[in-house]
């Protein structure tokens, strides 16, 4: 059986990619917590997994801890979560933001994203810059810890 492996592409291949995935604007200011972010750009016949129902994505939809989005050969999404991190993903790709918790005056600041196959771009906001340990991107064969960057992973089956 042959395990895939994920590859890290350079800042610049990131910055190609996103610019190729989607366009992603500012942040939209929310006024509830219980949002972890929102759908700026969908191409294609986009799906969200909301625990047992499956939702058609579309552009200014709310995104939610657990949510997964999934997206078929030649769609993408790009969503911003409340902090202003960036996420664009390419065709056949399923991320799921497993965990987002943002309230700096709490204390409270985690960020778990899992790309469980495909290509994601990430573009980092302020939790990042407050406590860079928070922040993680997990994949079927390792973790990335992300310290406050710009960066694409490709996730294959070899």
């Amino acid at each position: 059986m042959r395990i895939p492996a994920a590859r890290v592409l350079p800042v610049a291949a990131s910055l190609a990619v996103a610019t190729a995935v989607c366009a992603i604007g500012p942040a939209c200011a929310q006024t509830t917590q219980s949002f972890a972010g929102s759908v700026k750009k969908v191409t294609g016949e986009v799906v969200l997994r909301r625990g047992a129902d499956r939702l058609p994505v579309k552009e200014g939809m709310h995104l939610l801890q657990h949510d997964v989005l999934e997206t078929p050969a030649g769609a993408s999404v790009g969503f911003i979560l409340e902090d202003g991190t960036r996420v664009a993903m390419g065709g056949n790709t399923t991320v799921e933001i497993e965990r987002f918790l943002f309230d700096p005056g709490e204390g409270k600041l985690s960020l778990l994203l899992k790309l469980l196959r495909g290509v994601m771009v990430y573009v980092s906001g302020k939790m990042a810059q407050l406590s860079p340990d928070s922040v993680r991107v997990e994949t079927p064969v390792g973790v990335v810890g992300l310290r406050g960057t710009e960066l694409a992973i490709s996730l294959e089956a070899m």
